[in-house]
């Protein structure tokens, strides 16, 4: 049952990790294409670049 739920999970939300503190961001699905700001030190964490 956790299997399926973390793949749902995983498909609804993102991780960006910040460059400046390392701190690890979880960002949904709606605003995987804008930029957020680290939840712990406030820098812009602009959208990843798609994977090819």
């Amino acid at each position: 049952m956790w299997g399926i739920y973390s793949s749902i999970m995983a498909a609804f939300k993102r991780k960006r990790k910040c460059p400046q503190c390392g701190n690890i961001s979880i960002v949904s699905i709606k605003d995987k294409d804008k930029t957020i700001k680290c939840s712990k030190c406030g820098k812009a964490l602009p959208p990843q670049a798609p994977t090819v």
